[in-house]
Parts: structure tokens; sequence; C-alpha cells
């Protein structure tokens, strides 16, 4: 393959839509809110569900607007946009005081509409985004399914796995591009450690399979030929891809949105009370933020149908508090139910040879352990910047846990919603399944103990606490309120089955709109 010249990849970037759909996202009137009067349905929030929700209303020709607490951020293909784990600053936390994250150092901050929420509940850590693009900006790109067995297993029977693996799966890796990793990336430096990991797991006798991922490989390459700005290569991927190496909403579901000339969208808006209008219809209260932290007043929106779509975390939040303060006062008491962690554990061991001069973020391989260590573990190899040219390998699993949930209650002294019965003991059956087949990796010589140890009670992958089924219909329908939706991983019955939620939130949504669009006009 011939290196490309600076020059050349940016003509060959705005080719192949590098330069075109950051653009597109980024045009000022399409954030300017609504036109002509109130919007006909709004979604609160712009990650995987409330993306697929806005362009399927849009391209059904539905007047839509878009709610975003966090903000934009522009894609350049040479320029640093995020910071990142080693060098954390004020913008990376949503309202943080002390940039607190896994692998960095504590740091003093200023408290703004940062791109990362970190909530501190009992027994649990929890980490959503809060950009435009929602958690798609902060994630890792894994884009695998669950396996059959273990989501027939949680999800209601009227969930048809058959029709998600023949056509909403499929869709949502098309829009993604997802693909896996090309041999000539996998065998690059960055991915010492990725090859690393396979050779341990298949001398364990647990064979790898390459995972699909949401990373633009064209890019990756780009990276690696000194091209665009090093960025996935290095490690940058749970504050973001600045080079736009990672094929998030802004890239892909929210352009065509926009296109569709019926959506809207905008940025640092935070919905913080949701009710039901006499007459039907609904009204949403929002506080506008500035960049530097400062409020810029508030906001009444209203609508005909509302799709929360604000994550797991803050669906959940907003509905629990519209209950129980009147707003929305028929609410059934599965909202707020059925939350959990999506079994995620971390677990670290060394290696006997090199992991690489840099981890690279994408995740290359995958294999899943359907019995042995408690409970079925997906295990992923995973990457960490500080863990750069050390020969220490990072494992990342979610367990297939049936039992281990938690309910949000909302707490009128202090007028929060918090997790109220969950412990750190929750989530140690996904823990101890981790570690205990990285220490099977161990016993059998192929590695050793780490020197350091795994962060320990934190979820990237908050799902439930509005399930479907039970809080809504078997399409997102919420009981209690006619044009109400849930489209987000609030719908997860507190575990997706044995696999990162992003695509089964994509298929969901998509299998959800479908039906709502063919039925509801």
């Amino acid at each position: 393959m011939t290196t490309l010249s600076r020059r050349r990849l940016l003509r060959s970037a705005a080719g192949l839509g590098f330069v075109s759909a950051t653009e597109l996202i980024n045009v000022p009137e399409a954030f300017g809110g609504t036109r002509d009067g109130d919007p006909t349905a709004i979604v609160i929030g712009s990650g995987f569900g409330g993306s697929v929700a806005a362009l399927r209303l849009g391209r059904a020709g539905v007047r839509t607007l878009v709610i975003e607490r966090g903000r934009r951020h522009r894609h350049h293909p040479t320029e640093q946009v995020f910071s990142n784990e080693r060098s954390p600053r004020s913008d990376m936390f949503w309202f943080q005081r002390v940039a607190t994250w896994p692998s960095s150092p504590r740091t003093e901050i200023s408290p703004v509409p940062g791109l990362m929420q970190v909530d501190g509940q009992d027994g649990i850590t929890i980490a959503c985004g809060a950009a435009v693009g929602g958690g798609s900006v902060v994630y890792t790109g894994c884009t695998v399914q669950p396996p059959r067995e273990h989501f027939e297993a949680l999800w209601p029977r009227a969930v048809s796995y058959t029709v998600l693996e023949r056509v909403y799966f499929p869709r949502a890796r098309a829009m993604l591009g997802a693909r896996t990793i090309p041999d000539r990336i996998y065998r690059s430096d960055p991915f010492t450690h990725s090859r690393a990991f396979d050779a341990q797991m298949t001398k364990a006798g647990y064979p790898t399979t390459p995972a699909p991922s949401a990373f633009d490989w064209a890019k990756v390459q780009w990276e690696l030929d000194g091209a665009l700005r090093r960025s996935a290569t290095v490690g940058e991927s749970s504050f973001g891809n600045g080079n736009g190496a990672k094929n998030d909403m802004t890239q892909t579901y929210l352009p065509r949105a926009l296109e569709t000339g019926h959506v809207s969208i905008t940025e640092l808006t935070e919905v913080t009370a949701v009710s039901a209008r006499r007459g039907g219809g609904y009204d949403l209260d929002a506080t506008l933020h500035s960049p530097d932290g400062r409020v810029l007043g508030t906001r009444r929106f209203s609508c005909d149908l509302l799709f929360m779509a604000a994550g797991s975390l803050n669906t959940t939040k907003l509905l629990v508090k519209a209950r129980d303060t009147g707003g929305l006062g028929r609410l059934n008491e599965h909202v707020g139910a059925n939350w959990g962690t999506n079994g995620d554990a971390f677990a670290l061991r060394t290696s006997p040879g090199p992991t690489g001069t840099a981890q690279a973020a994408p995740c290359a391989s995958t294999a899943f352990v359907h019995r042995g260590f408690g409970l079925p573990i997906r295990v992923e190899n995973w990457y960490s910047m500080s863990l750069a040219g050390l020969p220490i390998n990072l494992q990342f699993s979610v367990a297939v846990d049936h039992d281990n949930r938690g309910t949000w209650s909302y707490d009128p002294t202090t007028g929060t919603v918090r997790l109220t019965d969950w412990s750190i003991a929750k989530n140690a059956p996904a823990e101890d399944a981790a570690r205990a087949f990285n220490q099977l990796i161990i016993d059998k010589g192929l590695a050793g103990p780490a020197p350091v140890t795994a962060p320990t009670a934190f979820t990237a992958h908050p799902v439930g606490g509005c399930e479907l089924g039970k809080a809504t219909d078997m399409y997102g329908r919420v009981h209690g309120h006619r044009g109400l939706y849930v489209m987000d991983s609030a719908l997860m019955p507190g575990n997706v089955g044995g696999a990162n939620p992003s695509l089964t939130v994509l298929a969901i949504a998509e299998r959800n709109m479908a039906h709502i669009k063919a039925h509801d006009s």
C-alpha cells in the first residue's frame, strides 16, 4: 500500500466523507432549535437510541427537535480536539471539580459541561457520555451481538432474535460501517497487545474471533502512515477520537437525520423536568448552559410526541422524578426498576513478551466463555494509555447476569433520584468471573499477575430502568402516557445478554421505530 502524503490525505478524506459529514453536523442553523413554532416530536438525547429515533422520524416527515445537554465537537485531521486520560482537563467531565477516572491522575478541574458524566452511587460508579452523539463519542467501537441462548433467556419472547439477526443487527452494522480489523493493521506495533492477548487465549483453549468495530480502518491506517494525528492508535477513545477515526453518531445517523430537512439539534440544553400537558402532549423544562459552566437561562419546550433517549442513567432519573412529583403521574412501578451494570469487569495480567509502545483503542477480538467461571462472560482485548510500553494486558469482560439489579428512587428531601438498593456485592459475581478467567491464563503459565489492580465497581454500560415489556409495551411505548416512548439502553432488561450494549441498543431502536412508524401514524 502506498503511503499517503498529508495533502493527498486531506483531499482523499474530503471525498470519502471525512470533512462533509463533520461539517454537516456542525451547520449552525441545524442547531438553532425549532423552526416555525413547536416541533411535533422531541428526542431527548443524541446517542445511539436518540440518533435512530431522529433519523426515522425525519425520514417519516415528522418535524423533530433533538435536545442534547452536551456540546458538539468538530473533528480535525491534524489538531487535537479532545484531551485524554494522561492529561485530564475540565472539558472532559460533566460538572466535576476533580477529575476521577481509572488510570488518570487525580486532578482539580473547573465544573463545566464536559464530555463524560461520572455518577457515584452507593457501590457503583457509572460513566456515560454528554455530547452531541452521546455515548457513541466515548465508547470503544466494539460492535458485537449477544449469543442467541443468552439473549433469549433474558429478553421477552416477543422480541425475536431471528428478526434482529436477519434485519436489525445488519442494518445497524451497515450504518456504522462496522468491519473487523484488516491484517496489516492487526500486525502493526499499536496492536501488539491485541496479538499477545489472542495468543494467550488460543494457548489456553479459548480462541478469539475478530470483533466488528465502528472504527474506520482507513483512517486508522492513515494514522499509522503519519497522515492523521495519532488518536485511535495511541489509545484515545474514552474521551473521543478527535480525527474522526471512530464512526460515532455524528458521522452516521445524525448527518442523515439532518439531511431530511425535518430534524434540528440543540446543544448545551439539559432537560430537568418532564410533564404531561392537559389535553395531550408534553412540556419539558431545560437549563441552558454555556461552555464555561455558566447557566444562561431556562427554557420550556413543548411537543406532541416525546422520545426519551438520554441513556439508561438519565432517562430513568427523569422518568422516576416525573412520576413521583406528579409530572407523569400515571407511570407504573416498573419505571426505575431492573437496572444493571451489564456485568462490566476488568482484570490485568502481565505478558511474557512486549505489548507495544502504544496500545491502540479498537478492540480487535473477543471470545465467549459460556460456562466454568460462575457467570458466562464475553472476554475482550482492551487497552489503557497508562499501560503503553509495559508488558501488561488489560482484559475487559461483560457477564450474563440474571440476578443482580438495582432500583432508582426519588428522594423528596433532596429532590434527587438515587440508586437505593445497590451494593458493591451486586457486581461481585461479574468481577469474580473476570478474575477467575484471568487467573486461568496465569495458572497455565501464559502470563503473570499484574503489579497493579484493575478498577472495580465501575460501569460504562448502564442498562435498564425502564424495561421493555414492563415499563413500556414491546416497542417502547411507555405505559400510562400516550405519545411517550423510551428508545435507549433504559429498555434493556438489566443486562444485554453477553455483549457490549451499543449494537443491541441500535437494533432494538431500529426495530421499535419501524413498528411505531407503521402503526402510530
